[in-house]
């Protein structure tokens, strides 16, 4: 039987995961994201290549991390959502506990330096991604609640779609200076009522 006390060898997983996403962020500004391989950031690291592919799927992940795992955490309040409570309210609640908490890091870093990083398509891709996915989540909890699942689809896109902007918006108008609860409120507005 396995010593409960005795130390595994290797780094702590989140302390590999944070060295990933630290050497990331220096070498996309040092050299550029579209010069910047796996293996550069990797070797910056001091992980192994299984490592990376650990936590991540692609390098475009690693400026999406926080903002992925606040986004799990969305996925886990939707299902834990009370029934009796409209689709609209408890979508808006888990957009706003998403927006208080997601730090000002790698994605912000990403939209204020897309230039400077060279990310162009890879920026645009990566973020289409995370509104699709968030999206299709929102569709999946309206239409378990009974939402019309077009009606779900439109909406679920619509709200995913303004977090994304409100994100966006909040990091090009500098993420110390302004509060992303604030820009997802009005982001919200034009399809607030969607969900009911």
């Amino acid at each position: 039987m396995p010593d409960p006390t005795a130390r595994r060898s290797g780094r702590p997983r989140a302390a590999s995961r944070a060295m990933l996403e630290e050497a990331a962020g220096e070498l996309f500004l040092e050299r550029g994201y579209a010069t910047t391989s796996v293996a550069d950031i990797t070797q910056r690291a001091g992980v192994s290549r299984s490592t990376f592919f650990n936590y991540f799927t692609a390098k475009s992940d690693l400026l999406w991390a926080a903002f992925d795992e606040r986004a799990e955490v969305l996925r886990a309040a939707l299902a834990a959502g009370p029934a009796d409570a409209t689709p609209g309210t408890v979508v808006e609640a888990a957009l706003r506990d998403l927006a208080a908490r997601l730090p000002a890091d790698h994605v912000a870093l990403a939209f204020t330096q897309a230039d400077t990083m060279g990310l162009g398509e890879d920026l645009r891709l990566a973020t289409a991604r995370r509104a699709a996915d968030l999206g299709a989540t929102i569709a999946a909890y309206a239409a378990g609640r009974g939402v019309d699942p077009l009606h779900a689809r439109v909406a679920g896109a619509a709200w995913a779609g303004a977090l994304v902007a409100a994100v966006e918006a909040w990091a090009l108008a500098g993420a110390d200076r302004t509060r992303l609860p604030d820009l997802l409120d009005r982001a919200l507005a034009p399809v607030r009522g969607a969900l009911g």
